[in-house]
Protein backbone atom coordinates (compact mmCIF):
# COMPACT_ATOMS: atom_id res chain seq x y z
CA UNK A 1 0.00 0.00 0.00
CA UNK A 2 1.91 3.04 -1.00
CA UNK A 3 1.62 5.98 1.59
CA UNK A 4 0.91 9.38 0.94
CA UNK A 5 3.42 10.99 -1.02
CA UNK A 6 4.55 15.12 0.76
CA UNK A 7 7.55 15.64 -0.82
CA UNK A 8 5.60 18.60 -2.84
CA UNK A 9 5.48 20.41 0.72
CA UNK A 10 5.91 22.89 2.08
CA UNK A 11 3.89 24.99 -1.05
CA UNK A 12 3.21 28.95 -1.63
CA UNK A 13 -0.52 29.22 -3.31
CA UNK A 14 -1.97 32.20 -4.53
CA UNK A 15 -6.02 32.69 -3.75
CA UNK A 16 -8.57 34.43 -5.40
CA UNK A 17 -8.59 37.74 -3.92
CA UNK A 18 -4.71 37.78 -4.53
CA UNK A 19 -3.24 36.55 -0.88
CA UNK A 20 -0.91 33.63 -0.32
CA UNK A 21 -0.96 31.15 1.85
CA UNK A 22 1.83 28.24 2.46
CA UNK A 23 0.28 24.24 2.50
CA UNK A 24 2.65 21.83 4.44
CA UNK A 25 1.77 19.04 6.62
CA UNK A 26 1.28 19.29 10.32
CA UNK A 27 4.58 18.78 12.70
CA UNK A 28 4.86 17.92 16.24
CA UNK A 29 5.40 21.91 17.11
CA UNK A 30 2.38 23.12 15.13
CA UNK A 31 -0.10 21.90 18.31
CA UNK A 32 -0.24 25.34 19.74
CA UNK A 33 -0.90 27.63 16.88
CA UNK A 34 -3.50 24.84 15.69
CA UNK A 35 -5.43 25.27 18.86
CA UNK A 36 -5.10 28.89 18.66
CA UNK A 37 -6.62 28.35 15.00
CA UNK A 38 -9.69 26.39 16.59
CA UNK A 39 -10.35 29.01 19.34
CA UNK A 40 -10.77 31.75 16.42
CA UNK A 41 -13.27 29.50 14.37
CA UNK A 42 -17.25 30.07 15.15
CA UNK A 43 -18.32 28.45 18.07
CA UNK A 44 -21.39 27.12 15.73
CA UNK A 45 -18.96 25.37 13.41
CA UNK A 46 -17.15 23.54 16.51
CA UNK A 47 -20.04 22.13 17.78
CA UNK A 48 -20.26 20.15 15.03
CA UNK A 49 -16.80 18.64 14.49
CA UNK A 50 -16.13 15.45 15.83
CA UNK A 51 -13.45 16.33 18.12
CA UNK A 52 -13.48 18.51 21.30
CA UNK A 53 -10.94 20.88 19.27
CA UNK A 54 -11.06 23.44 22.10
CA UNK A 55 -9.49 21.11 24.19
CA UNK A 56 -5.54 21.70 24.22
CA UNK A 57 -4.89 18.40 25.46
CA UNK A 58 -6.98 16.98 21.94
CA UNK A 59 -4.55 18.71 19.34
CA UNK A 60 -1.48 17.73 21.73
CA UNK A 61 -2.50 14.51 21.45
CA UNK A 62 -2.73 14.57 17.62
CA UNK A 63 0.68 16.44 17.10
CA UNK A 64 2.57 13.90 19.56
CA UNK A 65 0.78 10.52 17.50
CA UNK A 66 1.28 12.26 14.20
CA UNK A 67 1.48 9.41 11.53
CA UNK A 68 1.40 10.74 7.73
CA UNK A 69 -0.09 7.21 6.65
CA UNK A 70 -3.02 6.88 8.67
CA UNK A 71 -3.75 10.72 9.05
CA UNK A 72 -2.37 13.18 7.29
CA UNK A 73 -3.27 16.96 8.42
CA UNK A 74 -2.58 19.66 6.16
CA UNK A 75 -2.10 23.08 7.19
CA UNK A 76 -3.01 26.45 5.61
CA UNK A 77 -0.28 29.03 7.43
CA UNK A 78 -0.75 32.87 6.58
CA UNK A 79 2.49 34.80 8.50
CA UNK A 80 2.76 32.98 12.02
CA UNK A 81 -1.25 31.55 11.95
CA UNK A 82 -2.72 28.89 10.78
CA UNK A 83 -5.67 29.61 8.77
CA UNK A 84 -6.79 26.66 7.35
CA UNK A 85 -6.98 23.06 8.75
CA UNK A 86 -7.78 19.70 6.19
CA UNK A 87 -7.15 16.37 7.00
CA UNK A 88 -7.19 13.18 4.69
CA UNK A 89 -7.84 10.15 6.96
CA UNK A 90 -6.87 6.55 5.42
CA UNK A 91 -8.84 3.21 6.14
CA UNK A 92 -6.13 0.85 6.11
CA UNK A 93 -7.88 -2.73 6.49
CA UNK A 94 -10.13 -4.95 5.87
CA UNK A 95 -13.53 -3.42 3.41
CA UNK A 96 -12.50 0.16 3.43
CA UNK A 97 -8.25 0.03 2.93
CA UNK A 98 -9.53 1.52 -0.50
CA UNK A 99 -10.80 4.73 0.80
CA UNK A 100 -10.41 8.04 3.06
CA UNK A 101 -12.03 10.34 4.70
CA UNK A 102 -11.43 14.74 4.00
CA UNK A 103 -12.28 16.86 7.22
CA UNK A 104 -11.72 20.44 6.92
CA UNK A 105 -11.62 23.25 8.78
CA UNK A 106 -11.08 27.32 7.39
CA UNK A 107 -10.58 30.43 9.24
CA UNK A 108 -13.66 33.27 8.99
CA UNK A 109 -11.31 35.28 7.58
CA UNK A 110 -10.34 33.10 4.85
CA UNK A 111 -13.40 31.71 3.54
CA UNK A 112 -15.08 32.22 0.13
CA UNK A 113 -11.42 32.94 -1.18
CA UNK A 114 -10.68 29.41 -2.68
CA UNK A 115 -8.39 27.90 0.00
CA UNK A 116 -11.25 24.91 1.19
CA UNK A 117 -11.58 24.07 -1.96
CA UNK A 118 -7.63 24.43 -2.94
CA UNK A 119 -6.82 22.25 0.19
CA UNK A 120 -9.46 19.51 -0.09
CA UNK A 121 -7.81 19.60 -4.05
CA UNK A 122 -4.63 18.69 -2.65
CA UNK A 123 -5.53 16.17 -0.02
CA UNK A 124 -7.62 14.36 -3.28
CA UNK A 125 -4.78 14.66 -5.68
CA UNK A 126 -2.42 13.20 -2.70
CA UNK A 127 -5.43 10.13 -2.03
CA UNK A 128 -4.65 9.43 -6.05
CA UNK A 129 -0.70 9.51 -5.61
CA UNK A 130 -1.58 6.98 -2.92
CA UNK A 131 -3.83 4.69 -5.28
CA UNK A 132 -6.83 5.06 -3.06
CA UNK A 133 -10.32 4.65 -5.16
CA UNK A 134 -11.82 7.35 -3.07
CA UNK A 135 -12.43 9.97 -0.42
CA UNK A 136 -15.83 10.25 1.23
CA UNK A 137 -16.77 13.54 3.38
CA UNK A 138 -19.47 13.94 5.72
CA UNK A 139 -21.62 17.47 6.14
CA UNK A 140 -24.50 18.51 8.17
CA UNK A 141 -27.81 19.78 5.85
CA UNK A 142 -28.81 22.97 6.23
CA UNK A 143 -26.14 23.96 8.02
CA UNK A 144 -22.82 23.23 5.99
CA UNK A 145 -24.63 23.55 2.79
CA UNK A 146 -21.84 25.76 1.38
CA UNK A 147 -19.37 22.80 1.77
CA UNK A 148 -21.60 20.21 0.11
CA UNK A 149 -22.46 22.77 -2.92
CA UNK A 150 -18.47 22.97 -3.50
CA UNK A 151 -18.20 19.38 -2.92
CA UNK A 152 -20.57 18.59 -5.36
CA UNK A 153 -18.60 20.89 -7.98
CA UNK A 154 -15.23 19.00 -7.49
CA UNK A 155 -17.49 15.71 -8.27
CA UNK A 156 -18.49 14.49 -5.73
CA UNK A 157 -21.65 12.83 -5.37
CA UNK A 158 -24.37 12.24 -2.61
CA UNK A 159 -23.85 8.44 -1.40
CA UNK A 160 -26.48 8.59 1.19
CA UNK A 161 -28.13 10.52 4.32
CA UNK A 162 -28.93 9.60 7.51
CA UNK A 163 -32.09 11.41 8.39
CA UNK A 164 -32.31 13.21 11.72
CA UNK A 165 -28.77 12.11 13.13
CA UNK A 166 -27.43 14.95 14.78
CA UNK A 167 -29.20 17.93 16.95
CA UNK A 168 -28.14 21.49 16.91
CA UNK A 169 -27.86 23.90 19.62
CA UNK A 170 -31.64 24.22 20.12
CA UNK A 171 -32.59 20.48 19.61
CA UNK A 172 -33.27 20.80 16.14
CA UNK A 173 -32.33 17.42 14.43
CA UNK A 174 -30.44 18.07 10.76
CA UNK A 175 -29.53 15.08 8.26
CA UNK A 176 -25.74 14.36 7.83
CA UNK A 177 -24.96 13.42 3.96
CA UNK A 178 -22.42 11.62 2.91
CA UNK A 179 -20.16 12.31 -0.12
CA UNK A 180 -17.95 10.08 -1.90
CA UNK A 181 -15.41 10.92 -5.04
CA UNK A 182 -14.18 8.37 -7.36
CA UNK A 183 -10.87 8.68 -8.00
CA UNK A 184 -9.03 6.76 -10.53
CA UNK A 185 -9.59 7.26 -14.53
CA UNK A 186 -12.50 9.49 -13.43
CA UNK A 187 -9.99 11.79 -11.26
CA UNK A 188 -7.32 11.88 -14.26
CA UNK A 189 -9.87 13.09 -16.69
CA UNK A 190 -11.77 15.66 -14.72
CA UNK A 191 -7.71 17.30 -14.42
CA UNK A 192 -8.35 18.14 -18.13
Amino acid sequence: MPVYPITRYPREVKLRDGSCVTLRPMTRNDAPALHAFFLRVPEDDRYYMKDDVTNAAVIDGWAQHLNYDRALPLLAVSGDEIVGDAVLIRRRGGSRHHMAEIRIEIAPEFRHKGLGTRLVRELIEIAYDAELEQVMFEAVKGVQDEALDALRALGAYEAGAVTDLVKDRHGNAHDVVYLVLPLGKWWEWSQF
